[in-house]
């Protein structure tokens, strides 16, 4: 509105905006020289079916609002901006509701058909929001020449141009377009530098007239630039390189620059492109001095910097707008706000779930949006593949370290041997690693060293990939990949196992093994995904050369009564199958599950791995014990577990472990019925135990329900950009 109407109408954040989308106080001065006071409200309606016309019906909200708005002096004048058609005896009823309001002297509305003329007759507004040119009819905008190259330019985007968003990136472009005749574009592989290349294209175009070349070389801009014919607008997309320096390319622009200086003093625009760690390599080569625009006119583009309000309006873009169907838009739709928020959204998250292609394996939920954001293994193992040797060596270089590279970088004899494998060396390690900084990789100071790292840890779960696609840089995957990954994706030689990813061989076993001895068991989790290895994955040899190396390794597992330590049973029972449990360890484990069944009334010892581990005397021993000690006993057991309870949790939950061990005893003992008759003795005894728990304790399902209920129900009602995302 600025641009067009040329007042500053303050604007207001979408949520709480109390029925205005834009004010202004003042003396208001048109076109025609008239002028308007007061305060003026602008408020804007969008619908989904813009071919419908508005009705007084479509803004009873908004008449209450201006009702409010006019007895509070904030609405002498009323301005509706709407997407919908707008007839003559529309505007004529919306005109008579409106100034029959106290306190509102005027009402204008601007529909569909006004808005599309503004458009039309303004190449500055059209330069100033760039994805107007990816609707409608573009011969309606440019001329016959100038349209054709715009269509050529909208092809090589797809529709991309149409999801575009005004963001700051765009805005500090336009501005040093304008200003210097030149924009150098920096930035991460895919943060949307050619995006906003393009539309710059665009509106270079129209507000100027330019002639439009997307060249590649600095020979093709020799021919191109005419003196005689000086508007002229240069795109140049991946100058240094696409991903990796190109040096002849580099010090051909470098011997140009003066030339690119006098055509952008006689009238033309230059747009420049560049991953930013091939530019950092480059530019030491580029003699900016001949070009002293280049330095003033960069423009450097920090997906992490995108503002809030940008993240809603990319997502919501590509969402509304892509070819996702709207089965997967209605679903999507209540995680959208979040994945917006998420730290790790990136413009090319947004693109991938605007695209069904990417999602058609994708099971919306809260876990897995998360981890597609978080996680674009895919997508960074594409950005890797490109690289040159140098670049894949550096990264190959903090993969062997585990993710961290002390500097200065000394290399083992076997490193060098797994980088040959690469086709790189130490040399070029050293000068890709700085040049890969502030990209894919950082430089931290830590505990008085210099550290590299991957800029993010999704870049090393990635080049595990890459490497592990590649038998000859198995060592390099065995050295590097996160242990989490090797233990669900390798298997030793002769494990048959359905869709397994890498076979280890026997010559890489202690490699494996070393790097095992620093995993961390410090949880469940942790220790259920070691001993699934072990158990699963691995054969005689490799666990016969585990435990030579950690002879100490059975102390380490514990049998407990709680269900989640079945795995480290489990462990002992492979070892055994193996022949490789020693006979006095095994002992203790039956004396543990003996003792278990006894005091806790485990059940373990009959299911799971407990049977491979019991001789049939030690079977029928616990067995033995289990009648006469445990289940003789239940009435016993029953009342210490009641006059246990705390009144803050579910009285049924805290009987479902016995419960539990009922059900398995009636299993283990159905041939008995004396026994089967003091089971089903035992489940009365708790059910009234139950009922006379919950009588008195504070636990109660339903209300903490009902509270769930309020507090969902009466969170904020602010509107949210996602609201109509799936209409």
């Amino acid at each position: 509105m600025t641009d067009i109407f040329g007042h500053d109408v303050q604007s207001f954040y979408d949520s709480h905006d109390g029925g205005r989308d834009g004010a202004y106080q003042g003396v208001w001065i048109d076109n025609t020289n008239k002028s308007k006071s007061g305060s003026f409200t602008v408020q804007c309606k969008f619908t989904s079916n813009y071919k419908a016309g508005i009705k007084v019906s479509d803004l009873r909200d908004d008449i209450e609002k201006a009702k409010r708005l006019a007895a509070k002096g904030l609405a002498t004048h009323y301005i509706l901006f709407t997407n919908a058609q707008l007839t003559g005896n529309q505007d004529e009823l919306l005109r008579a509701v409106f100034e029959s309001i106290d306190g509102i002297e005027s009402f204008t509305a601007y529909g569909k058909e006004r808005i599309s003329q503004i458009i039309i007759e303004s190449p500055r507004l059209r330069m100033l929001v760039p994805r107007v040119y990816g609707l409608g009819d573009l011969s309606q905008i440019l001329d016959e020449r100038a349209g054709e190259q715009a269509r050529a330019i909208l092809n090589s985007l797809g529709d991309d141009i149409s999801k575009f968003v005004l963001t700051d990136a765009f805005n500090r472009s336009a501005k040093a377009l304008v200003e210097h005749g030149f924009v150098l574009l920096l930035g991460e592989p895919a943060c949307g530098k050619s995006t906003i290349a393009a539309s710059l294209a665009l509106g270079a175009l129209d507000e100027w007239g330019c002639n439009t070349f997307k060249i590649c070389s600095s020979d093709e801009f020799l021919r191109h630039w005419n003196p005689n014919e000086p508007r002229r607008l240069f795109w140049i997309d991946d100058a240094f390189g696409a991903t990796q320096v190109d040096w002849s390319a580099t010090f051909a622009w470098a011997r140009t620059f003066p030339h690119i200086s006098t055509a952008i003093k006689n009238g033309a625009k230059v747009i420049f492109t560049s991953r930013d760690y091939i530019y950092q390599s480059a530019k030491g080569d580029l003699k900016e001095s001949s070009l002293p625009v280049m330095k003033a006119s960069q423009v450097v583009i920090n997906v992490q910097d995108i503002s809030q309000h940008e993240r809603e309006q990319i997502l919501y873009n590509h969402i509304k707008l892509g070819n996702q169907p709207q089965s997967f838009k209605k679903e999507v739709k209540p995680f959208l706000k979040d994945i917006a928020n998420n730290k790790k959204f990136t413009p090319e998250i947004a693109r991938r779930l605007g695209d069904k292609f990417f999602t058609k394996d994708l099971i919306i939920r809260q876990s897995t949006l998360v981890n597609f954001v978080e996680n674009p293994v895919e997508f960074l193992i594409d950005v890797i593949s490109t690289l040159d040797k140098k670049n894949i060596s550096a990264l190959a270089a903090i993969f062997m370290r585990a993710g961290a590279l002390p500097s200065p970088i000394k290399l083992a004899e076997s490193e060098l041997n797994a980088l040959n494998l690469l086709g790189g060396k130490l040399d070029g390690v050293i000068s890709a690693l700085k040049f890969l900084k502030g990209s894919l990789t950082s430089l931290s100071f830590e505990e008085g060293q210099y550290i590299w790292r991957y800029k993010h840890p999704t870049i090393r779960d990635a080049f595990a990939q890459y490497v592990a696609n590649d038998v000859e840089l198995l060592e390099i995957y065995l050295g590097g990949a996160p242990l989490e990954m090797l233990f669900q994706e390798v298997a030793c030689v002769d494990v048959k196992m359905d869709g397994l990813k890498v076979i280890v061989p026997e010559s890489h076993y202690p490699l494996v093994i070393n790097r095992m001895k620093s995993f961390k068991r410090n949880n469940w989790s942790q220790q259920d995904l070691f001993n699934r290895f072990l158990t699963k994955r691995c054969n005689h040899k490799f666990l016969s050369f585990y435990l030579k190396e950690t002879p100490n390794f059975f102390d380490s597992l514990v049998i407990g009564h709680s269900y989640f330590f079945n795995s480290d049973l489990e462990v002992f029972a492979k070892f055994l199958e193996a022949d490789l449990l020693p006979e006095e360890r095994r002992v203790v484990v039956v004396q543990k599950l003996h003792e278990l069944a006894i005091e806790e009334f485990d059940t373990k010892f009959a299911y799971y791995e407990g049977t491979k581990l019991l001789t049939r005397a030690e079977f029928l021993s616990i067995k033995k014990d289990v009648k006469g000690k445990v289940i003789k006993n239940l009435e016993c057991i029953i009342d210490n577990l009641s006059s246990g309870y705390d009144e803050q949790s579910d009285p049924e939950d805290h009987f479902s472990d016995l419960n539990q061990s009922i059900n398995d005893y009636e299993d283990m003992f159905s041939d008995d019925k004396e026994i089967c008759t003091q089971l089903a003795i035992a489940r009365d005894w708790i059910s009234d135990e139950v009922n006379e728990l919950s009588k008195m304790c504070s636990y109660d399902p339903h209300e903490i329900l009902e509270r769930e209920y309020q507090s969902v129900s009466t969170q904020s009602t602010e509107r949210s950009i996602f609201d109509d995302v799936a209409d």
